[in-house]
This record gives C-alpha cells, structure tokens and sequence, in this order.
C-alpha cells in the first residue's frame, strides 16, 4: 500500500473519530453522564475491535512514542495477555488496566485514562451510554449503557447515540484502504489493544 494512500486512510479515520466523539457528548450530556470517579473503569474492560484500519491508527499513534515509552507499552500489553490467559481464579476474568492506560491526575489514586487518547477505536469511544443499530436486513440491536448511564435513565429520557452512519463509514474506509478482494481473503480481526500491540503494526 502506498504511504500516501495510508495517510489519507488515516486522515479519514481521524474525522470519522471526531464525529464519533461528537456523537458521543451529545448522548452522554442529555444524560449527564461523566466517567469522573466511575469505581467501574472501561479501561479494565475487555473489548475486541475489528478493523485493520483502526488497528493501523493505533499504531500510527504508538510508532510517534518515545522507544522507552513504547517499550513500558509493550511489556503491559504482554502481563496483560498472560493474565487473560492464566487467571488466578478459573472462569473469573481478571481486572487489568489496559496496556495503554495511565494514571490520571485529576481523579482519585487509581484513576486510569487513556495514554494514546486520540487514537483510540470505536469500541473505546462509544461505549457507556445508550446506543442502537439499524440492521441492513432489517431490525436493531440495542445497548443500554454502562450501569451509571442506566441509572441517570431512570430520571431523565436518554438520547440513543444512532451507531449505524459511523460503523457504515467505518466499513466503507476498511474497504477503501485494504480493498474489497483483498478483504475477504485476509484473516478477520477480532483483537485486544494488547494483541494489536504485540502483533505489531498490521500487514495491509
């Protein structure tokens, strides 16, 4: 893939992103909702993503770090696989903050944020509060929101955050930057922040 088709990807996602986060505030201010002192830290959760073009933002991101910032990045990513894979206790799965987690100044010791914020993928950005999605063949799926956001639910009419413009936008990138033939023959991603930074940067 030529670097300047991989740039204007990037580019694409970036504003996909904000529009994303655009979304996202105006849901989460109908509700009030605020992740300030949340006990239930989203960055402990483990989400799977899906797109090599998220995975190659992500790694955009990480490749402009410091070596020894990326390599504080790497060894968390590898605790974080070997605990997911050997839990202290069968069948319960451990709380580990995800590799890029940082300890955030502003909330109470153990507050965690994001250290690669703007990078970020999709799952990242919209989960907590309400959301649905339209099925191409018909019907929806729907998400309440995390336990605060239903809460904030019972006093005040949620707006649903509409997920079905952006993941359509998102396929349609993915598409664009891998192409559709290739696509289909290549591996599907169902990853973690931490196999996408072990796996390094993805061969598209």
């Amino acid at each position: 893939m030529s670097k300047a088709k991989t740039v204007a990807a990037l580019k694409r996602l970036s504003n996909l992103y904000r529009r994303m986060d655009a979304a996202y505030a105006a849901s989460a201010t109908a509700l009030g909702l605020s992740c300030a002192g949340c006990a239930d830290s989203c960055c402990e959760t483990v989400f799977r993503h899906h797109t090599y073009c998220e995975w190659a933002g992500l790694w955009a991101g990480l490749a402009a770090l410091p070596k020894e910032r990326l390599d504080e990045i790497r060894s968390a990513a590898e605790d974080w696989v070997r605990q997911h894979q050997n839990p202290m206790l069968p069948g319960v799965r451990p709380r580990v903050p995800c590799p890029l987690s940082e300890n955030s100044p502003d909330d109470p010791p153990g507050g965690l944020r994001c250290g690669l914020y703007a990078q970020r993928p999709m799952v990242c950005r919209l989960h907590g509060v309400p959301n649905i999605l339209i099925r191409p063949k018909g019907g929806q799926s729907a998400f309440p929101g995390c336990d605060r956001a239903q809460d904030l639910g019972k006093t005040c009419e949620p707006m649903l955050l509409d997920r079905t413009p952006l993941l359509t936008d998102l396929a349609r990138l993915e598409m664009d930057l891998v192409g559709r033939e290739r696509l289909g023959k290549m591996p599907r991603v169902d990853l973690t922040i931490a196999e996408m930074i072990l796996l390094g940067q993805p061969k598209i």
